[in-house]
């Protein structure tokens, strides 16, 4: 089932289009950011501000990964092939995180040192050795691997690739993106630093030397990361709970 699973990913296009954009789009505005930046206000941690466009195409590619299986109708024979759905989700969920995991790295990594070189060139000197830089790295690709397991959820409870699509961009770009910002000031900073994109900047940016943000808007690094695995706790496990309680029709 492992290599079934695996020979599925990788046939579509999708898959290799989304890494693909992913990785272009984040190591482009690394390399924007570094050529345009004033040598004294650089900060090396945003060059990973990337991330905020790398999100689209793994939460798209987590969509995809199992909505276009509902969509064709071909889930039906892998259910018929292996009864045991929880299964078929797990061994789903299991590669998509793997390659997640390893396609979020390589381009938080890539985008870093892209940065890294023209910098230095500019005369800004930085490198992962820097206090924190590895952890800033780290924490943006393990934050590209929660957004695309949050899009394999949305595609599992939706199974219509576009209303999974439509629902993954309007629950990250405006449930979390503008309502927090209607909300009354008492709580606003609260809901904000809740969300995805917050978590993600909070995850990236320890070493942030000139912040965007006042303090409040951000959780701490360590606490970004608890409720990142807590968020991706809640993404890995509701479709398990959820396959098994309707029909694939």
């Amino acid at each position: 089932m492992i290599k079934s699973e695996w020979i599925k990913l990788w046939s579509v296009r999708s898959t290799w289009w989304a890494l693909y954009v992913a990785a272009v789009g984040m190591i482009g505005i690394a390399v924007a950011y570094a050529l345009v930046v004033k040598p004294d206000q650089a900060s090396p941690t945003d060059a990973l501000q990337g991330t905020a466009f790398g999100q689209l195409a793994f939460g798209v590619l987590g969509v995809l990964v199992v909505s276009t299986e509902y969509s064709t109708g071909l889930i039906r024979t892998t259910f018929a092939t292996v009864p045991r759905r929880r299964l078929v989700i797990a061994a789903k969920a299991g590669l998509l995180f793997a390659v997640l995991l390893v396609g979020g790295q390589a381009a938080a990594l890539a985008a870093f040192l892209a940065a890294q070189v023209l910098l230095g060139h500019r005369g800004v000197h930085f490198s992962l050795a820097d206090h924190d830089m590895l952890i800033s790295v780290l924490g943006c690709g393990c934050y590209l691997v929660f957004i695309g397991m949050f899009g394999f959820c949305v595609g599992v409870l939706l199974e219509r690739t576009t209303a999974a699509v439509a629902t993954f961009f309007g629950i990250v770009f405006v449930g979390m993106g503008v309502i927090p910002n209607l909300m009354p000031g008492s709580v606003k900073a609260d809901i904000a630093r809740l969300t995805f994109l917050r978590i993600g900047e909070a995850m990236s940016t320890p070493a942030r030397t000139l912040p965007r943000e006042p303090a409040g808007w951000l959780l701490g690094t360590g606490a970004a990361w608890g409720v990142c695995v807590l968020y991706l706790a809640v993404v890995l496990v509701v479709p398990l709970l959820v396959v098994t309680r309707r029909d694939t029709g």
